[in-house]
């Protein structure tokens, strides 16, 4: 039985994303899907599987990830501010999962392969935990 707080979807219909639109028009007149993709940790009748604990990364110094987190905080300390500071790295976060919606959104369009999709995802991740090593 559904959740009082989703409504039930029509059946054979299953939403991935929110309500709404989820086309837009492409600049050859035709629908292009966005894709609002979510991972689900729903299994059968609503409930929710256990996920296992992320573990923590480690950073080694020296490290290219290191080395990658100390070259974005000189970017944001020549502008003033700081990727310690949890405001400018929230945002900074927010930027990052917003240009992986886009990279996601290329992938189902068949704009870049596989392969690039996993690299430059990849190239996304590291930037996006470079907070988290300073």
């Amino acid at each position: 039985m559904p959740s009082s707080a989703e409504p039930a979807p029509p059946t054979g219909i299953h939403h991935t994303g929110p309500p709404g639109p989820t086309t837009t028009p492409s600049a050859t007149g035709g629908n292009r899907v966005i894709p609002f993709g979510r991972r689900t940790t729903r299994t059968g009748r609503g409930r929710r599987t256990p996920q296992p604990a992320q573990p923590e990364r480690v950073v080694g110094p020296g490290s290219p990830e290191q080395r990658l987190a100390e070259t974005a905080e000189a970017w944001f300390l020549k502008r003033g501010t700081s990727l310690t500071d949890e405001t400018t790295a929230d945002t900074y976060r927010a930027t990052l999962d917003l240009v992986q919606l886009m990279l996601d959104g290329s992938l189902h369009e068949q704009i870049v392969g596989a392969d690039e999709h996993r690299h430059l995802s990849g190239m996304v991740r590291g930037l996006r935990d470079a907070p988290d090593a300073l």
